[in-house]
């Protein structure tokens, strides 16, 4: 493993053969950074190093707004580009559910990996968050699908859950 550094100005952490005479990150003096030892362990360290959680919540992210942007398309103009903007509004909004559920479950894995716990304050609140994200992108999904994305107060409950 490389030799690191932080700085002792702003907590920045780097390999000491990528900083000059200065922090890459403050601009302090290279004398105000100490060797710093990363406190996971190698086999943490590359799980979360795979970035998996970020990737899939960010799919989650974009499902949901582009959900919304179809959604909002399809209310203000619906004869335009009917039969493809829906089929592209019921398919993201069927597979938001999916991408929200694994980005909740990666979640978990990736709180438990480099905390291990998930009981603290801020990751119980993402935990309820996201469960509301879940139910949210459900009752959009079971909306669109079970009554029909034709239908104008389906298309005006999905553009609210999804705004959610």
């Amino acid at each position: 493993m490389a030799e690191l550094l932080r700085c002792k100005s702003c907590g920045y952490i780097v390999e000491a053969s990528r900083v000059g005479e200065v922090c890459p990150a403050c601009g302090v003096p290279r004398k105000n950074m100490e060797a710093w030892k990363d406190p996971v362990a190698v086999k943490r360290r590359l799980f979360l190093s795979l970035d998996i959680h970020p990737i899939l919540l960010h799919f989650a992210i974009s499902f949901a707004a582009s959900a919304f942007v179809l959604s909002l398309f399809v209310l203000i103009l619906p004869q335009l580009f009917r039969q493809t903007v829906t089929g592209l509004l019921r398919g993201f909004v069927g597979v938001l559910p999916v991408a929200v559920l694994a980005s909740f479950i990666t979640g978990l894995f990736d709180g438990k990996t480099r905390f291990r716990r998930t009981t603290t304050l801020l990751l119980t609140r993402k935990k309820i968050l996201g469960a509301i994200f879940f139910l949210l992108a459900c009752a959009a999904a079971v909306l669109t699908y079970a009554v029909g994305p034709y239908v104008t107060w389906v298309r005006i409950a999905d553009a609210v859950l999804l705004a959610g």
